[in-house]
């Protein structure tokens, strides 16, 4: 079933998302077999404003809230799995950014989105790094000097560093008066000391999104340049506002899409073989559609929690983490089961490489892993639910952000 959508905006974001998906699909395949990055692709998003999605209106973008970008994203996933998450990482600073701007007026904010309207800005996230999956520390130094920090670390993961112009990422500076911090901060990607290692990504999921490590080497960071800072260790309240509250239901939503194109063209072969009589496929393809549609209402609850300000103003900020991860941990493991029964149903014409089968059986795994990753997922949501406390908690440095307004509309 397709989602029925009743706001004008977003039947606009989602006509242009299956516009985009439709070309994207044609070459998902080449691209894979290649490992080779999207670059065609980037450029059509950035010709359509769809780089400009979460980008206010006022300042020249679409406009989309994060429920917005959840539904096209899916959509987008359904063309291309590596498109969809490279860009997943530039939308969601660009709307995270939008609403602080919203907020507080920020001038340098909105310079930066005006940039992404006008092309020459594409941002992206430099925070995985191993044994740091839950950002609440990082291996990467920071020594302070005149005007800032001198940073050294190694990153993995840099998903979208193959067009990106600027990156957020995170240090360590054991020197604050407060203890040691964990301090966040944005850069343009060509500042001195920043090297993407070119040909360290070689999975076999996800290959065409070039997730190269990337080598942080004395990069001066100007004071300025420090978006927020907490204390090694801890839980958070602005990573709740913008990481993991604009990541969990968007990463959801680009695995859940990978699923939603492998059924799609599942139930196009059901019907070409003239198998749409046989009551296991039925079953099977009913489960589907159960499974996909309860990880959309999740997700789309989850982007007006995130979207209003009561998980981390009514809630804990351990309580509010843990509610936005139970979305991103269904729709991921829904993901899977769903492309797993549509395995099934299509037999060993899924197992061809270059299928759409194929390719969705090993993107689709990565979302199980991808941080949060089940098992570190499964801990925070017991221990919440057990009234345990996983790690202490930091308050955001903003109480409230700015809401969209009562049509959905920002």
């Amino acid at each position: 079933m397709r989602p029925l959508i009743t706001q004008p905006t977003r039947q606009r974001y989602v006509a242009m998302a299956e516009e985009l998906a439709a070309a994207f699909r044609e070459r998902a395949a080449e691209y894979d077999r290649k490992a080779e990055f999207p670059h065609q692709n980037i450029d059509e998003l950035r010709d359509a404003g769809y780089l400009a999605l979460t980008v206010p209106q006022e300042l020249g973008g679409l406009g989309g809230t994060l429920g917005d970008m959840a539904l096209t994203q899916e959509r987008l996933a359904a063309g291309c799995a590596s498109t969809a998450l490279a860009v997943n990482m530039h939308l969601s600073m660009a709307g995270q950014m939008a609403r602080n701007w919203r907020t507080t007026g920020d001038e340098r904010a909105r310079r930066t989105l005006r940039d992404i309207v006008d092309g020459r800005v594409i941002l992206m996230g430099a925070t995985a790094e191993p044994g740091h999956a839950l950002v609440r520390s990082t291996g990467a130094k920071a020594r302070k000097v005149d005007g800032g920090y001198l940073v050294t670390g190694d990153k993995t993961f840099g998903t979208g560093s193959a067009v990106m112009t600027h990156m957020t990422s995170m240090a360590e500076y054991r020197e604050h008066p407060d203890g040691p911090q964990v301090l966040v901060f944005r850069i343009p990607a060509d500042s001195p000391g920043v090297r993407v290692l070119d040909g360290t990504w070689n999975t076999s999921a996800l290959r065409a999104t070039r997730s190269e490590n990337i080598e942080l080497r004395d990069v001066m960071v100007p004071e300025e340049n420090v978006l927020t800072s907490f204390p090694v260790g801890t839980l958070d309240g602005s990573l709740l506002q913008t990481v993991w509250g604009w990541a969990m239901p968007t990463f959801a939503a680009v695995y859940l899409g990978v699923a939603v194109g492998a059924f799609e063209q599942c139930v196009r072969d059901v019907l070409s073989r003239g198998w749409d009589d046989r009551p296991y496929i039925r079953a099977e393809i009913s489960e589907c559609e159960a499974l996909i549609e309860t990880s959309r209402a999740l997700i789309e609850r989850t982007t007006r929690e995130v979207m209003g300000n009561g998980l981390w103003t009514e809630l804990s900020i351990q309580h509010g983490t843990a509610r936005v991860v139970l979305a991103k941990t269904v729709g991921t493991n829904h993901a899977v089961e769903v492309v797993d029964r549509v395995i099934r149903i299509i037999g060993t014409p899924a197992l061809r490489p270059g299928s759409v089968y194929e390719r969705a059986h090993r993107d689709v795994r990565a979302g199980t892993m991808h941080p949060y990753s089940n098992a570190d997922a499964c801990d925070l949501i017991a221990a919440t639910t057990l009234g345990a406390e996983v790690a202490p908690t930091h308050p955001p440095r903003l109480d409230r952000l700015a809401e969209p307004a009562p049509d959905g509309n920002p």
